[in-house]
Formats: C-alpha cells, structure tokens, sequence
C-alpha cells in the first residue's frame, strides 16, 4: 500500500464532503432554513464516513477491522471542526440558530434537553458510526461466504 496514495484519497473525500456540506448550507440559506443548516453536516458526513470509509475498505486501503472504525472517528471529529468553523465565516455569525430547548415529562420527572449545535453533531457522529457498523457486519458476512 502506498501512503501517498491513501493521503490523497483523504484529503480528497474531505474536501467533497465540505463542498457537499457547504452546498447544502447555501440552498438552505437561499430558502431563508438556517434552523436546518445542521443538514449539511449531516449529508456531509454521510458521504465521508459511511461511503467514503466504505470505498476506502472495498479498495483494500484500509482493513474492515477496528482501523475501520478510527479512520471513520478522525474523520467525523476533523469534519465536525472544519464544519463549525467554515461556516459562520461563509453565511455569518448568527449561521447557527441559538440553542433550542426540548422539554419532556416522563412519569412525573420533567427533562430541559439543550438542541444546540453540540448536540446535534453529536447525534449525527453516532448515526454515521451506525451505519458504519451495519456496513462493516454486513462485509463480514458477506465475505464469509
């Protein structure tokens, strides 16, 4: 395997999925959505972490092991920095909307759930690292045969 070439492979599933990231911003933006702004991380880490670390297994770059998993890791904590910071330079500082509360009661005992933007990729890193595992189940079993 030749470093130079997985480092380019990368790099380069990074910057689509930013563009992808950004792209999807900028028509919420035009459609006056900045709630929905969190959309765009969220189809940019998809095609990161869950096709891009997929392309990278079925090309045999990385082994469909645990490297699966911290290579799709790094990638979500590297994109979730970039995407927090790109984006207020590019649609303002108010891009994200402030924190938003939930308010549940659940037999008698009341929970204030705080939606910000922590919490929201938060939530998108563990949806992505599911579908990594369901892809990584699904090539084992497949490979079994």
């Amino acid at each position: 395997m030749k470093h130079g070439n997985i480092l380019r492979v990368l790099i380069l599933n990074f910057v689509s999925s930013l563009i992808i990231a950004i792209v999807t911003s900028d028509i919420l933006d035009a459609f006056h959505l900045k709630g929905g702004m969190y959309l765009g991380n969220l189809f940019g880490l998809y095609f990161l972490v869950v096709y891009g670390v997929n392309n990278l297994v079925e090309a045999q770059k990385i082994p469909n092991n645990y490297i699966r998993f911290i290579v799709a890791i790094l990638y979500i904590l590297a994109f979730d920095i970039a995407f927090v910071f790109i984006i207020p330079l590019l649609f303002g500082p108010n891009a994200f909307p402030p924190t938003e509360y939930l308010f549940l009661n659940y037999g008698g005992t009341f929970f204030n759930l705080a939606l910000s933007k922590e919490f929201y990729l938060a939530l998108f890193a563990v949806v992505m690292l599911i579908f990594n595992f369901l892809i990584y189940r699904r090539y084992k079993h497949f490979n079994r045969d």
